[in-house]
């Protein structure tokens, strides 16, 4: 009699686990979109209390201008002009990014420079969307869409 074991009983067990490892997977996809989902609501709450500061100091809203609250300010503002903005007020040295690479923040000021708006793109159906301060149009140059782009305007 022979020890170990066949080749018929060794492709069982590697299909086995073949087929817990894909469903094993598969579960893992939902909870990655959710995981980032939630850094990036965290980030957008990191990045309101950074404004937070800058308006405490200059009594507006950072534009692509140098620091400080000159009129005629620029509303349409680039994610990497309000970082170098935020940068030069000594605020904070980078702001945090999308965590998926290509992904991005949005950041739009009235033309008072008194109020903004902060975009994320969340998962479509994300529970986020059905808040009651959260809005669905294109506001101060963000686009915000139901389901695509998380908006809320402070």
């Amino acid at each position: 009699m022979k020890k170990g074991f066949t080749l018929i009983e060794m492709l069982i067990v590697v299909a086995i686990i073949a087929i817990l490892s894909s469903v094993f997977l598969v579960g893992l996809r939902g909870f990655r979109s959710s995981a980032y989902d939630a850094r990036r609501l965290a980030d957008l709450q990191k990045i309101q209390s950074y404004l937070e500061i800058y308006y405490t100091k200059y009594r507006c809203y950072p534009s692509s201008q140098t620091p400080g609250c000159s009129t005629g300010a620029d509303t349409s503002v680039s994610w990497a002009d309000l970082g170098t903005a935020l940068n030069a007020a000594g605020v904070v040295n980078n702001l945090p990014n999308d965590p998926i690479p290509g992904g991005t923040y949005s950041y739009g000021i009235s033309a008072d420079r008194q109020s903004y708006v902060l975009g994320a793109p969340l998962t479509a159906g994300h529970s986020a969307y059905n808040e009651p301060t959260t809005i669905a149009a294109t506001t101060y140059g963000v686009s915000c869409a139901k389901d695509s782009i998380f908006c809320i305007k402070f």
